[in-house]
């Protein structure tokens, strides 16, 4: 690790391509955000049009509790997820050490 940062340091050459990347990486990343925050945006007017064309009432507050149920279902279904990795995970992993670690 020393010896990679030592020579990018070194050599403005290699240094020039480091940032080059960098900066490409972090480009994508913010072209991501950028898109994801572009689609929750329309989603969220799309919404508005429609709770007013039903004649439903629009306020703050019911915009406020349709994210909050949102990020509520988003995170159940996180947790279901990765409880379901985790046991896919565990059973793996016995199926395995069973195969190279016979019981005797």
């Amino acid at each position: 690790m020393d010896q990679s940062i030592e020579m990018l340091v070194s050599n403005p050459v290699y240094m020039a391509v480091a940032v080059v990347l960098a900066l490409i990486i972090l480009f994508g990343v913010i072209k991501k955000l950028i898109k994801l925050v572009l689609v929750v945006a329309a989603i969220l007017i799309l919404w508005v049009a429609y709770m007013v064309w039903t004649g439903n009432d629009v306020s703050v507050e019911t915009i406020r509790e349709g994210v909050q149920s949102g990020v509520e279902n988003v995170k159940e279904k996180v947790f279901e997820t990765k409880s379901e990795l985790k046991e896919t995970v565990e059973e793996k992993t016995e199926e395995q050490l069973n195969k190279i670690l016979p019981n005797k």
